[in-house]
């Protein structure tokens, strides 16, 4: 962040050298010096028009400058038009910069949204998965409860008659094993 600020100062810092060049090539060169007066003579006559719509005087006939003055406010009028779309750049290409960053951390947000709620439905999937295996594993262990106490009944049964012993409950019953987290 910082590398991008210190690169549009020596940007900016660059331009003014630039547009400085920009006003000496204005007094040399043949073309660019009429281009220059013609800059400033439309921009004379714009600040003339609205300086006397704003006062409210009469329209009158506007004097053109002279060409000394129009080259030398015509390549200001430049120079300073070239220093301000260079700023101009730089603040519309950080604008961007920003924009994209924030693009970017927004698409990054909603991907690991889009993640985790992916990942809470299949952890909800396996958890209701597991509760039903659970009670699968009741029920037959409920069932295995029953088979077992009718088989105790029918082996008590088959001992007290034909050996004459005493059912099987009246014995002494060691403790009964149980898993963790089953009845």
């Amino acid at each position: 962040m910082s590398a991008i600020k210190l690169g549009s100062l020596l940007v900016k810092t660059l331009a003014k050298p630039v547009a400085n060049s920009i006003k000496t090539q204005a007094k040399q060169h043949e073309k660019f010096r009429e281009f220059c007066i013609g800059v400033a003579q439309t921009s004379h006559r714009w600040e003339m028009t609205l300086k006397m719509n704003f006062l409210g005087y009469k329209k009158e006939k506007i004097r053109p400058l002279n060409d000394a003055r129009a080259i030398e406010s015509g390549a200001n009028f430049i120079s300073e038009a070239f220093v301000f779309s260079v700023a101009a750049g730089i603040i519309l290409a950080e604008s961007w910069r920003s924009h994209n960053k924030d693009k970017n951390r927004r698409n990054y947000v909603d991907d690991a949204i889009e993640t985790l709620e992916t990942r809470n439905g299949d952890l909800e999937e396996r958890l209701e998965t597991s509760l039903k295996a659970q009670a699968l594993i009741h029920e037959r262990m409920d069932q295995l409860e029953k088979e077992n106490d009718q088989l105790r009944g029918i082996v008590d049964e088959m001992l007290s008659i034909n050996l004459g012993l005493k059912p099987h409950s009246q014995y002494d019953q060691t403790a009964v094993v149980t898993l963790p987290g089953l009845k």
